[in-house]
């Protein structure tokens, strides 16, 4: 017998409505009701409008900006720096590490800030250490800093997307490109990349649900999915509510092939950076030449005539000065 108990999940607290949409019940169900509702089973499995750039930040060396619809993050790599403690030391790989903070404009619930903090940057690390080659570090520490500026859903699936394209901007060695995307289920509509609303509703839902008699409760839940398509693996996988096994498995699908779009995107993105960064290499590349030639010239010219004389010729008389 399939035994369900409910535990503590902050994955839908990554949702920040400003003020209390649903504070009843009723309250939910007639927003629901009013909701745009998508197919029970989607056709077209593709991400939101995404923008993503890399090298936003010209300080550091690794940084990345993604726009996610109406979600904005922010990602910053440093480069890896020596573990001194002895006891943080690991024999055969680096230390990886993710911290997470929100802007102060981006939530207006500023009481469980803290904890969504830690939490989402507990779940970011166990997403990314699996892509990046940490036995080429041993005994460093890399640090990935990630900024919310504005969150309307899919925060942790962003978040997974913006620090993989910081990774590559960095130079840091990854085994392949990671792409993350969230799907819910909720009342039998499947919601693809849904908003903070959505989420919202989806955690009040779970707040008022008795599940101790599984077969009375409706499914409603949402997963999280960062995959490595190059090698068919999932980094991670995250999963609140509750779930039957073909819905889960259902669910997965649908994120998986939101990854194989995000993957392209991603490529395009990172091939016109390189491209990008080759063009200022040979533009900078042109002006040290020509700097030289200049530098050449001058040279030519102290040789020429003698110092005195070219110092003599290049003094200008003052038309102010008076002359005696």
């Amino acid at each position: 017998m399939l035994r369900v108990t409910q535990t503590k999940n902050s994955l839908l607290d990554g949702a920040s409505i400003e003020e209390e949409l649903y504070t009843t019940p009723q309250d939910g169900k007639d927003f629901f009701e009013n909701l745009d509702k998508p197919a029970k089973e989607p056709t077209k499995l593709e991400p939101r409008n995404t923008f993503i750039r890399a090298g936003v930040l010209t300080t550091v060396r690794g940084s990345a900006y993604m726009e996610y619809g109406n979600t904005k993050v922010l990602a910053i790599v440093a480069p890896p720096k020596e573990l001194i403690r002895a006891s943080a030391r690991r024999m055969n790989m680096g230390v990886l590490n993710c911290y997470v903070n929100f802007a102060a404009f981006a939530t207006g619930d500023l009481e469980s800030v803290p904890e969504r903090e830690r939490h989402l940057g507990s779940m970011l690390t166990k997403a990314m250490e699996p892509v990046v080659c940490r036995t080429e570090f041993l005994n460093f520490q890399l640090d990935i800093r990630v900024l919310i500026l504005d969150d309307d859903g899919c925060l942790l699936s962003t978040a997974i997307n913006c620090c993989g394209v910081a990774l590559v901007e960095c130079g840091i060695s990854t085994y392949d490109l990671i792409t993350a995307s969230t799907a819910c289920i909720y009342r039998d509509h499947v919601f693809l990349n849904p908003s903070a609303k959505v989420e919202e509703l989806l955690l009040k839902h779970r707040g008022n649900t008795n599940i101790t008699s599984p077969s009375s409760v409706q499914e409603h839940g949402l997963i999280t999915t960062a995959s490595m398509d190059t090698f068919e693996q999932i980094a991670q996988c995250q999963q609140c509510g509750y779930l039957t096994p073909d819905t889960y498995v259902k669910l997965l699908d649908y994120t998986l092939a939101i990854n194989k779009a995000l993957r392209q995107l991603v490529r395009g993105v990172l091939t016109k950076r390189v491209k990008e960064q080759h063009e200022l290499d040979l533009r900078d590349k042109a002006e040290s030449a020509l700097e030289d030639q200049r530098l050449g010239e001058i040279i030519d010219k102290l040789k020429t005539p003698g110092l005195d004389e070219f110092i003599q010729t290049n003094i200008k008389e003052d038309p102010y000065v008076k002359r005696q």
